[in-house]
């Protein structure tokens, strides 16, 4: 999106945050493309993404009291959305096994620009959906979740190793590069 388009999407939410709900088609215009290229390259399932981006917009716009003026509105939706998909990807983890992927450290640095936290954002979502993937025990060698029993050194090495060349492989499948 271009920076005339993002500065009319903050004046229409900014319109939005004090009650006026005329520019909402407009906005609805505008954001609902941005969601789903967002949410499409998380989840990267075509029906996910689709529903995790009206989740989004209709989340975006029953806060859209909580806008603040002078914030990058799209930043802002796209870090609602991010939310949107983190929930998808732990729902459909739960579905796969039951076990759910470890907690990774989501910290944001709250300096960084709304792109940078973006893309930082997207990558966390990037690993836990391939982390997701894996095996039982290619996660445990990896050290994302306990292994059932202690190994040797050696053992856990080689785990390791073979575990990092099925995670490459996924990355490269679902991202094509490495």
């Amino acid at each position: 999106m271009d920076a005339a388009r993002r500065t009319e999407l903050s004046q229409w939410m900014t319109r939005l945050a004090d009650g006026d709900r005329e520019p909402l088609s407009a906005a609805l215009a505008c954001l609902l493309p941005e969601l789903r290229r967002f949410t499409g390259n998380v989840l990267r399932e075509h029906a996910d993404a689709d529903d995790a981006a009206q989740r989004a917009l209709v989340s975006v716009f029953a806060r859209a009291h909580e806008y603040e003026p002078g914030r990058d509105a799209l930043a802002w939706a796209l870090g609602i959305a991010a939310w949107e998909c983190r929930t998808s990807l732990r729902r459909h983890a739960r579905r796969r096994d039951g076990a759910p992927l470890p907690e990774l450290d989501r910290t944001v640095d709250p300096h960084a620009d709304p792109e940078a936290a973006m893309i930082e954002r997207d990558l966390l979502a990037a690993i836990e959906t391939i982390a997701g993937t894996l095996a039982q025990d290619d996660r445990a060698a990896l050290g994302l979740c306990e292994l059932d029993q202690p190994l040797a050194a050696a053992t856990l090495r080689k785990r390791r190793q073979r575990a990092l060349v099925r995670l490459r492989q996924v990355w490269s499948r679902i991202h094509g590069t490495r």
